[in-house]
């Protein structure tokens, strides 16, 4: 496995979520956005689990989307499996190209060091 720049996971997780398939996709933000929603009032990491007991992410999500509480807990299970599986395929296809050393005719800077990331 290729070595990660921090600065890249979050652009991986949001294109993976992107390519979700619609339903899962819109779920998943709808979760996403609640537990959100309950970290920015949450005081502290007790009152947030509290929160998340008294105001379930997954029970909205099921009442809003008229799913099972087990339905939508297999869906996001599944949602996460392929985030997870989409990043790491991209991570492993990643390339870093190193061109430091390659002469430019505009280099105004000799010590300047030049690296590209390629992903598909």
């Amino acid at each position: 496995m290729n070595s990660v720049n921090p600065i890249l996971v979050p652009f991986f997780y949001r294109s993976a979520i992107a390519n979700l398939p619609e339903r899962k996709r819109e779920i998943y933000q709808y979760i996403e956005s609640k537990e959100a929603e309950l970290e920015k009032i949450a005081a502290n990491e007790k009152q947030f689990m509290e929160l998340m007991v008294e105001k379930s992410p997954f029970k909205e999500a099921a009442d809003h989307f008229s799913l099972t509480m087990s339905t939508i807990k297999e869906i996001m299970d599944e949602a996460q499996a392929e985030i997870d599986l989409m990043i790491m395929a991209r991570i492993n296809r990643m390339r870093w190209i190193n061109y430091s050393k390659t002469e430019r005719k505009f280099q105004k800077r000799k010590n300047k060091k030049w690296t590209f990331v390629f992903v598909s």
